[in-house]
């Protein structure tokens, strides 16, 4: 190649290379903040669904394969399996939740928030009101139409166990 033809190849390559690194690059200013609000509206959804008992509408913020990571549990995968493991404290408690997110990043199609939580679970039947306070770690997935949902969660409780 001789010395002309590589005046017109390098434009070319920085170009290809400048496209190639912002397409790869972290959303900036409004793409951002937009999902970082909407990855904030999770939160807010997800403690008044539980707040609700409304079950269905909690699992709506999980992607299909999604996987719970309770403590002091096995893995709970899929939404079917979630499903099973959670109905049962949806029925017999009453929840009073909030969950309050503290970190939020967000690359691609990939995100992942970090936060605390609060609740009292009261039983539907007599016995003693359950405090809860604890922390955790999501990743989330976007979907193809945009929104966000639940894909990896992972939380645990700062209260001692006994």
């Amino acid at each position: 190649m001789n010395r002309q033809s590589l005046c017109h190849v390098w434009p070319c390559a920085l170009t290809v290379a400048t496209l190639l690194l912002a397409g790869c690059s972290r959303p900036q200013g409004s793409e951002s903040a937009a999902a970082t609000a909407a990855i904030n509206e999770i939160w807010t959804r997800y403690s008044s669904s539980l707040n609700a008992g409304d079950i269905d509408a909690w699992l709506s913020l999980w992607t299909d394969d999604g996987v719970q990571l309770p403590p002091g549990e096995p893995p709970v995968v899929g939404k079917d399996q979630i499903r099973a493991r959670n109905k049962g404290v949806v029925d017999k408690f009453t929840f009073n939740m909030s969950i309050t997110n503290e970190e939020a990043g967000v690359a691609g199609d990939w995100a992942f928030a970090r936060g605390r939580y609060t609740a009292t679970l009261t039983p539907k039947t007599p016995g003693q009101a359950v405090p809860i306070d604890g922390k955790y770690m999501t990743i989330l997935r976007r979907q193809p139409d945009g929104s966000w949902k639940i894909y990896r969660d992972i939380f645990n409780s700062n209260v001692p166990t006994q």
